[in-house]
């Protein structure tokens, strides 16, 4: 569904600026208009989902390299645990 909106009292500048920038596009100042109003709704959901992150620690902020040793410590963990319930010797 399509809702019709209206402004008023644009001063006259700015109507002017609005329509240059239209022509310049190729586009009625309605179309052009429409275009910011479209553009800005996405930003304001896409600042809205950003903020749903905000405060997170994911480990997006760790130290260059850091991640690698992570998983390496994790999987050498694993390895462990799996020598321990099958009784296999990590002997290196």
């Amino acid at each position: 569904m399509a809702r019709n909106m209206q402004i008023r009292d644009v001063p006259d500048d700015i109507a002017d600026a609005i329509a240059a920038r239209a022509r310049a596009k190729g586009q009625s100042a309605q179309a052009y208009m429409l275009g910011l109003l479209v553009a800005d709704a996405r930003r304001s959901r896409n600042i809205d989902l950003i903020a749903q992150f905000e405060g997170r620690d994911d480990g997006m902020h760790g130290a260059p390299g850091r991640t690698a040793d992570l998983v390496r410590e994790a999987r050498n963990e694993r390895e462990e645990q799996l020598a321990d319930t099958t009784g296999d010797c990590r002997c290196s």
